[in-house]
């Protein structure tokens, strides 16, 4: 699959030419746009994207973020596993740094890092 590549959700051009993603690089990027999204603020597909109550403000549950993460995870059918989560809250900006590593059904290891709910 081939998808235009943004960066905090804007759309990337390299003289004056729309730059494309695709394969890893497209599905993490789709991961991200899921983290990324509070559940209900898309009006196309409300149940897309994940409770940002449960990954921002202060004293973050870890156990109920990385549940957060993984069921957000869940949402891009080509995931066929999460291996490894990892959350660590920052009170100080009221949100937590996440990475995760999962593997698509092709087998394709994505190792990445998000700040849900920003950007």
């Amino acid at each position: 699959m081939q998808s235009p590549k943004l960066i905090n959700g804007d759309l990337v051009f390299e003289n004056y030419e729309l730059v494309m993603v695709e394969e890893v690089e497209e599905l993490a990027q789709c991961c991200e746009i899921v983290l990324g999204t509070n559940r209900g603020e898309w009006f196309l597909n409300p149940s897309m994207g994940i409770d940002f109550k449960k990954v921002t403000g202060k004293h973050i549950s870890l156990e109920a973020a990385k549940q957060q993460i993984r069921e957000g995870l869940r949402q891009e059918s080509r995931i066929s596993s999460v291996d490894e989560i990892i959350v660590r809250p920052d009170d100080k900006r009221r949100t937590c740094d996440v990475s995760f590593v999962a593997y698509s059904t092709d087998g394709e290891r994505i190792n990445m890092g998000v700040i849900p709910g920003v950007g």
